[in-house]
């Protein structure tokens, strides 16, 4: 799988997760740096990249009216301040790590949303 992490997300989680021998980009790296919600997840899916983010109540409410609309996306991997903290970026390295070892196909997220924890990841109900 092949990721974009959100704005907010520490660029050094890309670095490490890339030293890894990941397939990991930022918006900078795709020149959407800036650009809102909605034009990323856009550039996400041109980009056949599952989106990394703890903006989580926005973005379900992308995937929702992507959704009704039919359009689809290489995923969307919601983070959560309470489990994961953004000021502890090596905590999401280990998490995005793990979860790229258990989900190593390209399309492994496609059209589905996933909630990453420190420990576990697992799908929304």
């Amino acid at each position: 799988m092949r990721l974009l992490l959100d704005e907010q997300i520490n660029p050094a989680v890309a670095r490490q997760l890339r030293k890894r021998g990941h397939d990991v980009v930022t918006p900078q790296d795709l020149g959407t740096r800036g650009a809102r919600d909605p034009e990323q997840l856009r550039a996400a899916a041109a980009a056949r990249r599952a989106l990394v983010t703890y903006n989580i109540p926005d973005y379900r409410r992308l995937l929702f009216e992507w959704h009704q609309r039919g359009l689809s996306h290489w995923g969307i991997i919601f983070v959560s301040e309470k489990t994961i903290p953004q000021r502890n970026p090596g905590q999401l390295v280990r998490a995005l790590h793990r979860l790229l070892g258990e989900h190593p196909a390209r399309d492994a997220l496609r059209d589905q949303a996933l909630f990453l924890t420190a420990r576990e990841s697992r799908r929304p109900r």
